[in-house]
């Protein structure tokens, strides 16, 4: 900070003062060009002793007045000036992002969908057993109650659907504890959709057009291709194996050895699995494509359904080199889902995962009767990186 500047702002700027009247223009200063400018003339109305270009630094908010003068409104205290630029605005940053999800709430609303808000504290914040969750607790005197934020507002969206719901949307902060990298964080922003009585051919045209909307509302550009791939059909063509519903743990352990894929943390099936597919894989399609994987083995289902070839009838889409999005034609069998939980449950515990117990209210609802539906959940950070060619999710 120079001198004058501190002198001025200690002694003469009356402190953060209300937005003055007559002014021509409000804004941050984002670059002190002293060509463009006649900034010795720039004289503050509270003192005429001090030059504006002594004064001024980027970032500064100040009111532009009449014959040539401006206001202090508020000063930039931080002690990197340069953090302001036309480049990186943080305010520009934050607007493009909240009006890139007005963009998608546009889109649903085009489609009749209706936006719904599912509770932030939860009983049960989701079951899958990979996922490190967030607990807290509700204190009434004596009483005291174990809540969770939701890994998904799946639960509670599923719930909606056996009310009666048939085309509803949700954009909601999740929480995954542990979880952090340049495309994740551990509170992310979820999108996600479900339409009853239909499958995920309409769910994956729903995506697909979202994305053409989002990136025409953005001006960039729209993915070059879609392409479409069975599970089956990608470990036939990477790693020379097929795969079927019946696939054993001890034949994708030989596949890994074969394929010098490093499976020492494997312990399940579903790890074999999945590193498989994350080294051999899953970067082997060109990032300007938009890839749908369909088609899961019967361990992989999830909250899906087994189709009559006992595939999980799932898919998940990738752009850009991101996962975007996880779709499943969903289970709506109330005895099939509650055993799938508990062995979520199971899993969880011998992994040494925090215990959480089922929300009996969910299998209540499927009880009751919930239609057959398809659903999808979209990182909406990660489409947004994949959109705008965003590396690390901390510059959005």
């Amino acid at each position: 900070m120079s001198k004058n500047r501190e002198i001025f702002l200690r002694e003469h700027w009356a402190k953060y003062p209300e937005t003055p009247r007559g002014a021509l223009r409000f804004g941050r200063v984002y670059k002190m060009r002293v060509g463009n400018y006649n900034l010795s003339e720039w004289v503050t109305p509270e003192s005429s002793d001090f030059k504006g270009s002594d004064l001024l630094v980027d970032g500064d908010i100040v009111a532009i007045m009449t014959a040539g003068k401006f206001a202090l409104i508020a000063p930039n205290l931080t002690a990197d000036s340069c953090f302001y630029t036309l480049e990186n605005d943080p305010w520009t940053k934050k607007r493009l992002w909240f009006e890139y999800q007005q963009h998608v709430r546009d889109f649903f609303k085009e489609k009749r969908f209706l936006e719904v808000k599912t509770p932030t504290l939860v009983k049960c914040p989701g079951t899958e057993p990979s996922l490190d969750v967030f607990s807290t607790e509700f204190v009434n005197g004596s009483t005291r109650e174990k809540f969770f934020l939701p890994t998904s507002p799946e639960i509670n969206l599923k719930k909606l659907l056996a009310l009666g719901a048939e085309r509803i949307y949700e954009i909601a902060s999740v929480f995954r504890n542990g979880e952090k990298s340049e495309s994740h964080h551990f509170e992310f922003t979820m999108l996600e959709w479900y339409r009853s009585y239909t499958n995920l051919s309409t769910i994956k045209h729903d995506m697909i057009e979202l994305i053409e909307h989002t990136a025409d509302k953005l001006k960039v550009a729209r993915p070059k291709e879609v392409l479409t791939f069975t599970m089956e059909e990608l470990f036939q063509k990477y790693c020379d194996f097929k795969l079927t519903p019946r696939t054993s743990e001890d034949e994708l352990k030989q596949l890994a050895a074969k394929l010098n894929v490093d499976v020492k943390s494997a312990t399940t099936i579903d790890d074999y699995f999945y590193l498989i597919f994350m080294e051999k894989i899953e970067n082997q399609w060109p990032p300007d494509r938009l890839v749908f994987v369909e088609k899961y083995p019967p361990y992989q289902a999830a909250l899906a359904r087994l189709d009559q070839n006992g595939w999980g009838d799932r898919f998940e889409a990738y752009w850009n080199g991101l996962e975007l999005a996880n779709a499943f034609h969903e289970l709506n069998d109330p005895e099939i889902q509650r055993a799938r939980a508990k062995d979520d449950l199971r899993k969880k515990k011998q992994m040494g995962k925090e215990e959480i117990s089922l929300d009996e209210t969910f299998f209540e609802a499927l009880d009751q009767g919930m239609p057959p539906s398809s659903g999808i959940a979209v990182g909406l950070e990660r489409l947004y990186m994949a959109l705008k060619n965003i590396k690390n999710i901390d510059q959005i």
